[in-house]
């Protein structure tokens, strides 16, 4: 299910009917939301559905065969899903 989709399907399952135009709006705020929190290095847990937290990816030292040396890599920040462990 891609981003359209997600917000068509909201948008029919609301009773009473709210338009696409607003679910897209609420949904594009609290990826905002997340997204801000996860800056500050909070983790955003959600009951029963799992938690975003930021996984720090340290450098690494590569050989490239085309260059004939070694590289180093840039270490990055990423945003990783957990499930929770009792899902089913």
């Amino acid at each position: 299910m891609n981003k359209k989709e997600l917000i068509r399907t909201v948008s029919r399952e609301l009773t009473p009917s709210v338009s696409q135009d607003k679910v897209a709006l609420v949904l594009n705020k609290t990826v905002e939301i997340i997204k801000h929190t996860l800056d500050t290095g909070e983790p955003v847990k959600w009951a029963g559905f799992g938690s975003f937290v930021i996984k720090d990816i340290p450098s690494k030292r590569l050989y490239s065969p085309t260059l004939k040396k070694y590289i180093v890599t840039k270490g990055m920040r990423k945003i990783v899903f957990v499930e929770p462990r009792r899902r089913k």
